[in-house]
């Protein structure tokens, strides 16, 4: 029976095709489909009857060993070049607490991981569970894809029955269950957790407070108060070097995966929230494109007003992270008053040791006020869940097994384990006066000791929480000369995204990621590539003053809608039409 399965699941495939990492495939024949439906349907049947024949196999949710008896798991993994999956000590320790054995499919690090993935898939040689890994992990749409066809299957009864981890998690967390459900109501991969604040707040901007401190002036709080401190930086040798002709007031980079780094992101908010990436938000239920909008073009105009008065360094447009960082730390004195990012690593050497000591120097800014009193941070909560690297195949005999070892790591104990290394070695449970970075009690205190080859990390879904993230034991001082500066910067990072949150978009205006068919994607992806290209071709000459911003208002969306701009936003909203974020 398998072996027919397989014959149909490859002819499925070679007509359909296999998404890869970012790429969706195009429709299938409806006989592809009714195969795919057969073919779901006698796996569903099969996983079954194995689970009801496993009745004695397990032992309570919550409790270890997993199971009762040895039982082996077969796995695929991307190939990491500082871990050896094989003899982990993790791995080690998972064996012997789980009941599991891990029989290990690792792919080299020189290979593309979601090729090999496809390989499996087209001639059905799927192990049990597929980790796909952080830097590859699919899009939605193959997920569902994956799912529709039978290759993965759906976890959400396992979530419900039997669940610790990722049960504990949904009931925390808001949005998550709804974020992870594909249209079809299934649930086919488990995500990685991320809760670390910042993530939610990509859109910061840093300034040189020992600039500030030299020039005797205050942090800016209005976009009018922003735009004297940089005259002030430009004209008045606020590095305090002697030269009062080398100082850059603003700054930012050529941005192409996102990182907050648009010109047009923390600085268009005044006038016109602008979310990272996509530009994408909602308003009263219908899905919105911020560039389009007329508070966008009044950003735009103070923009242009900042850029011909030489405030805004010209760079900005053409220039990537390394070349900002080397201007940035050319000299004794830092050159660049002002910059757009995440982190303060977006115009600072983090990346040796010993780190330069010039972040310090960097505030995050809270968000402005504009002329008209808007003052709002752009906010995206679900960028704390990573889909599309944790699946469990239709070959699995067990998919509970596999489950249940997949929703271990997903508790506090296995992603603690996983992303910290071992009690008492690599961690340990926090003293009384020991203060997490929101100043309350902490949880656990990170201990300086090697990891490599100790953990896990992030190969296999994790879950950490806010509160998780926020529990480990910090210095109040982050600067101090005992903190690290990798712990100093996130607590920096975090304090900054509190400031924002105060002032946060609605949720119900926040655009999530959404699930729609191989073919709705595949033709989404088409039209955002050149609708992205062309805005912020147009974005550029406008700021710059290479076009009218008045005379050429009207023609630059005229241009955004020959290229399918409405199409683009159809596709958008028929997909949040049917998900469970669409309001009623």
């Amino acid at each position: 029976m398998k072996k027919i399965i397989a014959l149909l699941l490859a002819a499925v495939l070679l007509v359909g095709g296999c998404a890869q990492d970012g790429e969706n495939s195009v429709g299938n024949s409806k006989d592809a489909v009714s195969v795919q439906e057969s073919q779901a349907s006698s796996i569903e049947g099969e996983s079954s009857k194995a689970a009801s024949e496993s009745d004695g196999l397990f032992n309570e949710p919550g409790e270890l060993p997993i199971v009762n008896e040895a039982t082996t798991l077969s796995i695929f993994a991307p190939g990491n070049g500082e871990y050896s999956w094989v003899d982990n000590s993790q791995t080690i320790e998972l064996e012997e607490k789980t009941g599991i054995h891990l029989d290990w499919q690792i792919a080299a690090s020189s290979d593309n991981v979601t090729d090999k993935i496809s390989t499996m898939f087209a001639s059905f040689t799927m192990t049990d569970i597929i980790l796909v890994g952080v830097g590859s992990r699919y899009d939605k749409a193959s997920e569902a894809m994956f799912g529709s066809q039978g290759l993965i299957i759906p976890l959400e009864d396992y979530i419900d029955t039997v669940s610790v981890g990722y049960k504990a998690a949904m009931e925390e967390l808001e949005g998550m269950r709804e974020y992870i459900t594909t249209p079809d109501g299934h649930i086919y991969s488990l995500p990685n957790v991320d809760g670390s604040l910042h993530m939610q707040y990509m859109m910061k901007l840093w300034i040189n407070t020992t600039w500030l401190d030299n020039l005797g002036l205050d942090l800016p709080t209005t976009t009018e108060e922003f735009y004297e401190v940089m005259k002030a930086f430009k004209e008045q040798d606020a590095n305090g070097n002697g030269d009062p002709n080398d100082e850059i007031p603003l700054s930012t980079v050529v941005s192409t995966v996102g990182g907050g780094a648009q010109i047009d992101g923390f600085l268009m908010a005044p006038f016109q929230l602008t979310p990272n990436g996509d530009k994408l938000y909602v308003d009263n239920g219908v899905v919105t494109y911020a560039p389009v909008q007329d508070g966008y073009r009044e950003g735009l105009r103070w923009l242009h007003q900042m850029y011909s008065e030489g405030l805004i360094n010209p760079e900005s447009f053409t220039q990537d992270l390394t070349n900002q960082v080397n201007i940035n730390e050319s000299g004794e004195e830092a050159r660049i008053g002002a910059f757009l990012g995440l982190r303060p690593g977006f115009a600072c050497d983090l990346s040796t040791e010993p780190n330069s000591k010039k972040w310090e120097q960097y505030q995050s800014l809270a968000p402005l006020t504009g002329p008209d009193g808007q003052c709002i941070a752009a906010w995206n909560p679900y960028e704390m869940y990573q889909t599309g690297m944790t699946f469990i195949s239709s070959n699995c005999t067990n998919p509970e097994v596999a489950f249940r070892f997949i929703d271990y790591l997903a508790t506090e104990e296995g992603s603690m384990r996983s992303a910290n290394g071992v009690k008492d070695v690599h961690w340990r449970e926090a003293e009384p006066d020991e203060l997490d970075m929101d100043g309350k009690q902490a949880k656990y205190t990170l201990l300086d000791a090697d990891t490599t080859n100790q953990t896990w990390g992030q190969l296999c879904g994790l879950v950490r929480t806010p509160d998780f993230v926020t529990s480990v034991t910090t210095n109040q001082d982050p600067y101090a000369d005992d903190v690290k500066p990798l712990v100093g910067r996130q607590i920096v990072m975090y304090r900054a995204s509190k400031e924002h949150e105060k002032v946060r978009q609605p949720l119900e205006s926040v655009m999530p990621t959404l699930y729609m068919s191989e073919e709705d994607a595949a033709e989404m992806a088409l039209i955002k590539t050149t609708l992205q290209s062309s805005q912020n071709t147009a974005m550029v000459e406008f700021i710059t003053g290479a076009r009218d911003l008045d005379s050429g208002w009207d023609a630059y969306k005229q241009d955004l809608e020959n290229l399918s701009l409405s199409r683009y936003l159809e596709l958008l909203q028929n997909a949040y039409d049917v998900s469970p974020f669409a309001q009623d």
